[in-house]
């Protein structure tokens, strides 16, 4: 082994559960707290218990309700477009034979007011 690269070995170190067991093993920290351990864990007690630890039901209601508020605004802007789109001329579908029979009563009406001018 190479001198002065391994970090110090703690043969005693003191592990702290959350349900306040304590024990000690080898580690290269001086103590280490943990959440669960084997005194508390579900699998060896055969208790069933509901550990959220990282908050990941709060986290998943968050994105949940997020969601949800995208998803109403996303329907008013559709049923705004949709109103806008009834309401008003320049959104109404047009054939383009219907354009150009438009665009050829519009070119007669201007001719016939240059003539009567």
């Amino acid at each position: 082994m190479k001198k002065d690269i391994h970090p110090k070995l703690n043969k005693e170190c003191v592990v702290t559960c959350a349900c306040g067991n304590t024990f000690t093993t080898i580690s290269t920290l001086p103590s280490i707290t943990v959440e669960i351990c084997s005194a508390c864990h579900p699998f060896y007690t055969g208790q069933s218990k509901f550990v959220d630890t990282e908050g990941r039901i709060d986290k998943f209601s968050r994105r949940l309700k997020v969601a949800e508020e995208k998803k109403k605004v996303a329907e008013e802007m559709k049923s705004v477009k949709k109103s806008k789109n009834k309401g008003s001329e320049e959104y109404k579908e047009v054939s383009l034979k219907e354009m150009l029979q438009k665009a050829k009563a519009e070119e007669e009406k201007s001719a016939k007011k240059e003539d009567s001018e």
